[in-house]
């Protein structure tokens, strides 16, 4: 190779690493500029006051683990509404219908009323009776979602322990199949098992059987940080990849969940709502994608390096996850209330 072509290769090398490093300083730029505020002075806790009226927030991991509220956390919320915020609670959780919901705010130590519950076991029925659905849903989750559902006069089966039997074989799944069943239903289910996702497989592969996901957390919030509890999310990906066919999303991150909110709260200002969530990809990301302002609380599912993370990458998708707010829990904010 001469000398000319050795240099004119180096120049090319160093034209494609001086691109690179300009792509990379582009990238940082636009990562840097999400920044979340850690609302860890008066004054800034002022501020943050001064820019909402609304509140929606979160439950499992916000409000409470498991039975027992987060420290601080009903304290926080009623001082809020002492100051004359408005609060829904906006869950993704179809475990329990709202009157359920209602009772264990009330045991925790929280005010709430009931056109201020918005589980997605609401969510669901809100959705079937306003498309007119007159047939039988299959559940693949607990009672909040049959509670709802026949609320609004619409018919379920499914709930409740269905073990898979000692002789089964893949080749010897024996089911009953429904006939009157014309949509699948999947939140969490602490009963899931073999049998059940055979015959929520069946029935979705008709292609005029409804599927619908409650929501699609992949995880549900536990104690122990060691323990992965798998959450609607791991049911939904399961019978998608058998069938093929796509879940039709009711819960948290997507719009059609806030519209329920808004029908029956049309004062709300989602520039003046601030949604509180401990999910970065699901609380963060509906606040976003509706246009509210997030406050992030490190006392369920997410954690500091996660949010980090996300405001460092590259990817624009991944900065929809970042807050514009972030504590370590509630109770951080009863020292400025």
């Amino acid at each position: 190779m001469s000398s000319i072509d050795l240099e004119n290769n180096f120049a090319n090398q160093m034209n494609l690493k001086n691109n690179r490093v300009l792509s990379e300083s582009r990238n940082r730029k636009r990562s840097s500029a999400v920044t979340p505020v850690n609302l860890d002075s008066k004054e800034r806790v002022k501020e943050f006051l001064d820019k909402f009226d609304f509140i929606l927030s979160d439950c499992d991991g916000v409000l409470w683990v498991n039975n027992g509220a987060v420290k601080g956390a009903p304290e926080a919320i009623n001082k809020l509404r002492a100051k004359g915020k408005r609060v829904c609670f906006a869950t993704n959780n179809s475990t329990k219908t709202r009157q359920e919901f209602h009772q264990k705010l009330t045991k925790l130590g929280y005010e709430s009323h009931m056109d201020e519950l918005f589980p997605t076991s609401y969510s669901t029925a809100v959705y079937l009776k306003s498309i007119g659905f007159d047939r039988k849903v299959f559940i693949v989750g607990m009672s909040g979602i049959a509670g709802e559902l026949a609320d609004v006069g619409i018919e379920s089966c499914g709930v409740g322990s269905d073990p898979t039997p000692r002789h089964w074989t893949p080749g010897m799944a024996d089911v009953e199949l429904d006939e009157d069943v014309g949509a699948v239903v999947v939140g969490f289910d602490n009963q899931i098992s073999f049998p059940k996702l055979t015959k929520a497989c069946s029935y979705v592969r008709d292609p005029n059987c409804l599927f619908i996901a409650s929501n699609a957390d992949e995880t549900y919030p536990h104690p122990d940080p060691r323990v992965a509890v798998p959450g609607p999310g791991a049911y939904v990906a399961a019978i998608q990849a058998v069938t093929g066919k796509e879940a039709i999303p009711l819960g948290k991150p997507y719009k059609y969940f806030f519209d329920i909110i808004r029908r029956q709260h049309p004062e709300i200002d989602p520039k003046r709502t601030i949604m509180i969530g401990d999910r970065l990809t699901t609380d963060m990301v509906f606040g976003r994608n509706n246009g509210l302002k997030t406050l992030f609380v490190q006392s369920g599912i997410g954690t500091y390096d996660d949010m980090i993370n996300f405001k460092n990458s590259n990817d624009p998708e991944d900065h929809k996850c970042v807050p514009d707010y972030y504590l370590n829990s509630l109770d951080d904010l009863n020292k400025y209330l």
